[in-house]
């Protein structure tokens, strides 16, 4: 059922405040067809939404200690916002704006201990380095901060993360992957450790790529000479090239592909219109479960809509519901999809 249409502006605020809150938390299946009829029902819907989801984000930013401190200050004032469940929602989001930008300057703040920052869960987890950098961390991502009073330093240890680094000329700051160093003063990127090669992707800004002490003498030159990497450019370098030629791919992506190479960032999959190849292999990149097509011919099927990120399981269910496939569950916890056949419908 669609909600009723909000009246005014105060009402649509606290209408996207509702939904900020309960998508931060997770939606149901059902909870996600609701939130997409609600969009869908105005046009003001996206905008509010856009405003109130850019508030929330700025709790990622905020140092736990702040974090914990404002969210102790907002419960005291609790009464005052107790006339609704959306004040309410709206007061924390407000109180940890104002946290956020009150907290002390990085030159403040005392270094944070070198210890390794790791992301098992089913979902990617956001943190903030020492300098105020924020980081996405995808799920079985592994990242050690090396942080020393010339420069800024982070080793991924494994796996995915996306950088959107604080500015500061005086301390550059590195990335490592691989046998790849990706150096930014300030912008946005993307790094992706995989098991052949090193996938840089810019978002905001230019970087730079040089190659570590470590690398193959093949991969050295290729590396250092390619030019700094704009927004849309995507770097693949091969950990072990078979000739210098092959060491580095610099290409230009569009918006589409970007957005499709930053979903896992996103609390929802938004299918439009991808194949049930491309859903399961993307649900497999952020949970670790596999999805296994038993059907080649499921392959190509096109989905829409919008998804948990997390759910594979009401996922499955979904199609198993309302497609004519089966899912079973293998031992090792891979869900196995097939076509139904005439006896098992």
């Amino acid at each position: 059922m669609i909600p009723r249409p909000e009246t005014n502006e105060s009402e649509l605020r606290q209408a996207a405040a509702r939904w900020t809150v309960r998508r931060d938390r997770g939606l149901s299946a059902a909870e996600s067809i609701e939130f997409e009829l609600w969009l869908a029902a105005d046009e003001r819907h996206a905008s509010a939404m856009k405003r109130s989801t850019g508030a929330w984000s700025l709790l990622d930013r905020m140092p736990e200690p702040i974090a914990q401190q404002t969210l102790l200050g907002a419960t005291r004032r609790r009464a005052f916002w107790r006339r609704t469940i959306a004040a309410g929602s709206l007061a924390a989001a407000a109180a940890i704006v104002i946290g956020v930008l009150t907290w002390p300057s990085p030159a403040s703040r005392p270094a944070a201990p070198v210890t390794p920052a790791s992301n098992s869960d089913a979902g990617p987890r956001s943190l903030a380095l020492a300098d105020g950098t924020a980081v996405q961390l995808n799920t079985g991502s592994e990242l050690v901060e090396q942080f020393t009073a010339g420069e800024r330093r982070v080793l991924l240890v494994r796996g995915e993360a996306h950088f959107r680094v604080t500015k500061n000329p005086a301390r550059p700051f590195f990335v490592r992957a691989g046998n790849v160093d990706v150096c930014a003063i300030g912008t946005a990127f993307n790094v992706h450790l995989q098991s052949a090669a090193v996938e840089v992707l810019v978002t905001e800004g230019v970087v730079k790529l040089n190659s570590s002490s470590t690398s193959a003498a093949g991969v050295a030159p290729a590396v250092d000479a390619i030019p700094p990497l704009n927004p849309g450019q995507r770097a693949v370098v091969a950990l072990a090239p078979k000739s210098p030629s092959e060491a580095v791919v610099v290409t230009t992506v569009s918006q589409a592909e970007i957005s499709r190479a930053l979903a896992w960032q996103e609390p929802l999959l938004r299918l439009g219109g991808a194949t049930l190849a491309e859903v399961a292999a993307s649900f497999e990149r952020r949970t670790g479960r596999r999805v296994i097509l038993a059907d080649p011919g499921l392959a190509g099927l096109r989905l829409g809509g919008r998804f948990r990120a997390d759910d594979v399981e009401g996922f499955a269910n979904v199609l198993a519901t309302t497609l004519e496939i089966d899912v079973e569950r293998a031992a090792d916890g891979a869900l196995v999809l097939r076509k139904k056949t005439s006896t098992s419908r």
